[in-house]
């Protein structure tokens, strides 16, 4: 398109969210408005192609997609100019969802930044939202220090983290590929991941597979781990989690009566339903539908 992007001046606050900013009532007439947000067309705007998070939960794009449609895109994303287009530097969820709700424009604020500093900013952003899963964030770390030179100590400082937690993390990337995925799926925390690393390979792959399939806490695994550096065979002390297909058909069930996204673990019979919801909409939503079916 050859129209600019629209200008609108920030709500009072932004500054707490982008260094530099400024507000339409702190800045006096005669200050460029450089720093303000722009209203720009959505499909000028390019996702980058590093961008540390790698997994989206639908479900959970399509609930804040409705929200959107509702109340609107709260907090600007943020890009930097490349010729007549964007590239988008920190918000891609809130980008895909901003498409699925249908919307045309959405708010940007531009930044002039290096590739390195334009990493950083969206690997901090989605720290910080607790974004990113753990193998996302260690394969993050792994880049800005074999990419861009960083230490250990200086990423640590960037994200705001100790350098003893960004090497435990930096270890992950050194699991088996099975038991990175269990992270990815969120079947295994960071917390297992840390025992597992200790292990060798084949060791940390049926060590994970237990842990997954009896939902052990950390501190059970690492009461397995220490069977095992005993030398006796590891012997799973819970029932499994049941995953057939009846649970899988009560789950489907269950997501589409209540709009959101379920989980059902069951043991012998016996378990917990587990109900997301990204906002209080979604919540109050479920608790209408509910009571209807009361």
């Amino acid at each position: 398109m050859d129209e600019k992007p629209k200008k609108r001046a920030l709500g009072k606050g932004i500054g707490a969210l982008i260094p530099g900013g400024s507000s339409a009532q702190d800045r006096t007439e005669t200050e460029p408005r450089r720093r303000d947000f722009l209203l720009c067309d959505i499909d000028l705007i390019d996702a980058h192609p590093g961008q540390p998070r790698r997994f989206f939960d639908e479900d959970a794009l399509r609930e804040l997609a409705q929200s959107i449609r509702e109340s609107g895109l709260v907090q600007p994303l943020v890009a930097r100019a490349q010729g007549s287009r964007y590239q988008l530097i920190a918000g891609e969820r809130r980008l895909r969802a901003s498409k699925l709700a249908g919307l045309k424009q959405v708010p940007v604020v531009v930044r002039e930044l290096s590739d390195k500093d334009a990493f950083v900013l969206a690997l901090v952003e989605n720290i910080q939202r607790e974004d990113l899963n753990p193998v996302e964030e260690a394969s993050a770390y792994a880049r800005l220090v074999e990419d861009h030179g960083l230490t250990q100590l200086e990423l640590a400082e960037k994200v705001g983290k100790s350098r003893s937690a960004v090497a435990n993390s930096l270890r992950l990337l050194g699991l088996p590929e099975s038991v990175r995925d269990y992270l990815i799926q969120g079947l295994l925390t960071a917390g297992h991941a840390k025992i597992l690393a200790a292990l060798s390979q084949e060791e940390a792959e049926e060590l994970a597979e237990i842990i997954v399939k009896h939902e052990y806490s950390v501190r059970e695994a690492e009461e397995l781990v220490r069977q095992s550096k005993a030398g006796n065979a590891i012997k799973p002390t819970k029932p499994a989690v049941r995953d057939d297909a009846l649970v899988r058909d009560l789950v489907g069930r269950l997501q589409t009566v209540l709009g959101t996204k379920v989980k059902i673990k069951d043991k012998n019979g016996k378990g917990r339903i587990e109900i997301h919801y990204a906002n209080v909409d979604v919540l109050q939503s479920v608790l209408d539908r509910l009571i209807e079916e009361e």
